[in-house]
């Protein structure tokens, strides 16, 4: 067993910090409920030394959410948030098995962007752009959502699209348009 090169407190903090600066950015928006750390600190934060989509241990930190179960995922090498975990039972976290990992989902989201032409940016700091879910609408197994910020389309809409990856067949099963409607671009390919 290797060691943590972070300790609790620290992931702790690492957490912390990114939900303060968070609560802060949205605070204007009457809608937003900030976020919280569970404060049970036996509950609030777990070590694993593999984990879902990571080389080498993860850290895992429970948002207190009210609807479901949301957790931050800390790199323990790269010491910062990699991605996050939505609506899994924290029982399960330990038997989720990818086949990708994050570094796998970049190349992946990036290539499609490119073909696509999406001019998308991926954020460089990734772990606020990527999602785990157990289950996602139209995708068998698990999935993740990749959040692409694109330039403002003159039609309207926001400024980010969402790329729905299939963990089971390693690719993307379609994407949700800043106006968020979800569009197969590699379909209308076959279609040509």
């Amino acid at each position: 067993m290797n060691k943590p090169k972070l300790s609790a407190l620290q992931a702790l903090d690492i957490a912390q910090e990114y939900i303060n600066k968070r609560n802060r950015s949205n605070r204007s928006n009457n809608h937003y409920t900030p976020w919280t750390i569970n404060g049970d600190i036996n509950k609030s934060v777990q070590h694993y030394e593999n984990f879902i989509g990571l080389t080498g241990g993860a850290w895992v930190v429970e948002i207190d959410f009210k609807d479901f179960e949301k957790f931050l995922v800390i790199s323990d090498v790269e010491q910062v948030i990699s991605f996050f975990i939505f609506g899994i039972d924290r029982n399960k976290l330990s038997k989720i098995y990818s086949q990708l990992t994050v570094d796998k989902l970049l190349q992946i989201s990036q290539n499609y962007n490119d073909k696509y032409h999406l001019e998308g940016e991926i954020n460089p700091n990734h772990g606020e752009s990527i999602f785990f879910y157990e289950k996602f609408e139209g995708v068998e197994g698990y999935s993740w959502i990749i959040n692409i910020k694109v330039p403002p389309s003159p039609f309207g809409g926001g400024d980010m699209i969402s790329l729905v990856l299939s963990d089971e067949k390693e690719c993307v099963e379609y994407m949700f348009d800043p106006s968020g409607y979800p569009v197969t671009p590699h379909l209308e390919d076959e279609d040509d």
